[in-house]
């Protein structure tokens, strides 16, 4: 066993030192939003993006029309289109990163 010594609290550098206090005013915060009102935003989120980066592989998989015509996807399809490419993480790297965030949301 080591023979350590506890320091005590007035060996301490910051012993008998004023508290730091902020150089400037703190930022005004707002009421934080209830979850309805986080609900409402996520309500609002515009999946169509996704329509344009679905393949033929995948439209066939989720039951959707060919490639020509066109899909409209709401949170309900957004939400099987993750569904299908989590587990493919394969496919889900070849896609831009803004269309992977808008899946991963």
């Amino acid at each position: 066993m080591t023979n350590q010594q506890q320091p005590t609290p007035r060996d301490s550098r910051l012993a008998d030192q004023p508290a730091m206090r902020p150089v400037e005013p703190l930022p005004k915060v707002g009421p934080r939003p209830t979850f309805d009102e986080l609900t409402a935003q996520a309500d609002k989120r515009d999946y169509q993006p996704l329509a344009r980066h679905l393949d033929d592989a995948v439209r066939t998989a989720l039951g959707l029309p060919a490639a020509p015509q066109e899909v409209t996807v709401d949170r309900e399809l957004a939400a099987r289109i993750r569904d299908y490419y989590f587990h493919r993480p394969d496919q889900i790297a070849q896609l831009p990163d803004a269309i992977r965030d808008l899946i991963n949301l």
